[in-house]
């Protein structure tokens, strides 16, 4: 209600052609002190018609967009701040799976060594089996054509070693495969 009746004041202030004709005349006759007192008065009219009427509506606005501007730049420091977690989680994360990556390097090479060393250990022996089985009687002959047929399971699974090994599969995957590979072994060397 305030609203309109303010708006019909401003709007019957702008349709008076009367009074900018008499603004024009009054700038002729060089001014008085009549006239001075006619704008100071209208112009205090005209601003206590802003503030009386427009005044609560301005500062409701500005109040409002204040409110806001304060809750958007709260949501933005809030995402900022959740965004900076994130990326700091990010990068330990990073950080921990860097160092997991090193240590199962680590572990796959030591475990490649290590299981490279027991190939060859039981490959001597293995060797050493087959030089004393040559020297046996009739017996041997059999011993013999086990001997190669064991040499080949033995450069086959070495061939399936180097081929598993250079796939990188993951640590428990190699150890697995390595640990049946040994046994296998073992059980052929036992035989």
């Amino acid at each position: 209600m305030k609203f309109r009746i303010a708006f019909v004041l401003i709007a019957a202030a702008e349709a008076c052609p009367s009074l900018a004709h008499a603004a024009e005349q009054a700038t002729e006759n060089r001014g008085s002190w009549f006239d001075l007192v006619f704008y100071v008065i209208n112009f205090l009219l005209f601003i206590w018609i802003i503030r009386r009427y427009a005044g609560p509506l301005i500062t409701g606005f500005f109040r409002d967009r204040s409110a806001g501007i304060r809750t958007t730049i709260g949501r933005a420091q809030s995402a900022l701040d959740e965004a900076q977690q994130l990326a700091n989680h990010a990068n330990e994360q990073i950080a921990r799976l860097e160092e997991e990556r090193r240590q199962i390097a680590s572990e796959l090479s030591e475990e490649t060594i290590y299981q490279t060393g027991r190939i060859y250990d039981l490959a001597n022996e293995a060797a050493a089996r087959i030089r004393r089985d040559t020297d046996l009687t009739a017996a041997a002959l059999r011993e013999a054509a086990r001997r190669r047929v064991r040499e080949a399971l033995a450069a086959a699974a070495g061939g399936l070693a180097r081929g598993l090994i250079s796939r990188h599969f993951g640590a428990r995957d190699q150890k697995r495969l390595l640990e049946g590979f040994i046994d296998k072994l073992g059980q052929e060397a036992r035989q």
